[in-house]
């Protein structure tokens, strides 16, 4: 658990009372994986989760657990619901302030506790205690790599003329599994064709032709982390798509050269993105260069334009850049990297040359 990360938070708001809400907060704070919230008022931190829950939260040791529920069921049930719990266990007569992290809470859940308390977001601060990794959390990260390598070659090597996006897509997520993973970070992406010039292509009955370009973009989950990794196969290669691929490779190798500590994360997607403009495709490079991931494919930092975020060492990120020609091909390679001071450690599921 990471209780302790809770004070420094208190004490930079000068606020003696905390809630987090969220599973993915929940998980990094406590290691409960569900649905409730994390009470801290004024040191007492209690574990609140509703009654289906109950048996699994008990299993988190060292934390005192309450349960709630929408009628007095038993003796120590909390009847209502987590904001009674909230309210029941820390009055707002004792100090009405109240921090949350309002990326995670529902819109009546803030409402409900604003008209009770003082409330405060402190989202950019569990975003910025997530975003350092610690090495209990890196591990996971390299198990769910190992998984999302296994699936990358089996793809790879699965490349037959008229296979279906949706055959490939499963041929790949029963490998992760077999892998070890608990679960998919996201959908897998499996793209032919005309279909890779969508980054977020839902697969579908395209079946695969000479000729066709082959976004895979897949990621595992394990023990609640997750990996992120695209590649791009050639299934026949043509002059254009070649091109392509050769200057999403070189803007992706140069910006992750540029990967330490210390660096703005603006300036990666600067350096990928001037490769691509460069080669006078810059219009066609429709995303941000890459993202944080952990327990979320998708979390603080971002790699982007406009992006306040300083690489850190123990941030894990993405860098994936990418040129997409609508209705004709797409092209993206990503990688999962774990930033040092000096030198990154690329975190690699399949080499990248063709």
């Amino acid at each position: 658990m990471r209780l302790n990360k809770l004070e420094k938070i208190k004490e930079k708001s000068n606020a003696k009372n905390l809630l987090i809400v969220g599973e993915p907060n929940l998980f990094y704070f406590t290691g409960y994986r569900g649905v409730g919230g994390l009470l801290d008022c004024d040191g007492t931190r209690t574990l609140l989760v509703p009654l289906l829950e109950r048996n699994r939260a008990l299993g988190i040791k060292d934390l005192d657990v309450k349960v709630y529920y929408p009628v007095k069921l038993e003796e120590n049930v909390i009847e209502g619901t987590l904001v009674s719990a909230v309210e029941k266990l820390c009055p707002s007569t004792t100090d009405k302030k109240l921090l949350i992290d309002l990326g995670y809470a529902s819109v009546d859940l803030f409402l409900q506790l604003s008209s009770k308390y003082e409330a405060k977001n402190i989202t950019e601060d569990i975003l910025q205690t997530r975003a350092i990794k610690e090495e209990k959390e890196i591990e996971a990260i390299r198990h769910a790599q190992r998984a999302t390598a296994m699936a990358m070659k089996m793809a790879s090597e699965s490349l037959v003329e008229g296979i279906s996006e949706i055959e490939l897509a499963g041929i790949i997520d029963e490998t992760m599994r077999k892998g070890g993973a608990e679960d998919y970070a996201f959908p897998s992406i499996v793209a032919f064709g005309e279909n890779s010039a969508e980054p977020h292509h839902i697969p579908c009955e395209r079946r695969l032709r000479k000729g066709d370009t082959v976004v895979v973009d897949i990621g595992a989950k394990y023990n609640g982390y997750s990996f992120d990794s695209t590649r791009t196969f050639l299934y026949g290669i043509t002059e254009k798509s070649k091109r392509i691929y050769d200057v999403v490779l070189e803007a992706q190798l140069e910006a992750i050269d540029a990967v330490q500590e210390g660096i703005e994360a603006s300036q990666i997607d600067r350096i990928a993105r001037s490769r691509i403009e460069k080669e006078g495709f810059g219009k066609l490079f429709v995303h941000s260069t890459g993202h944080g991931v952990g327990i979320e494919v998708h979390e603080s930092p971002a790699i982007s334009m406009k992006s306040k975020d300083i690489l850190r060492e123990g941030m894990v990120i993405t860098v994936e850049p990418g040129i997409y020609f609508q209705g004709e091909l797409g092209v993206r390679i990503e990688d999962t990297i774990l930033v040092r001071k000096g030198k990154p450690e690329v975190l690699e599921t399949l080499y990248k040359t063709l």
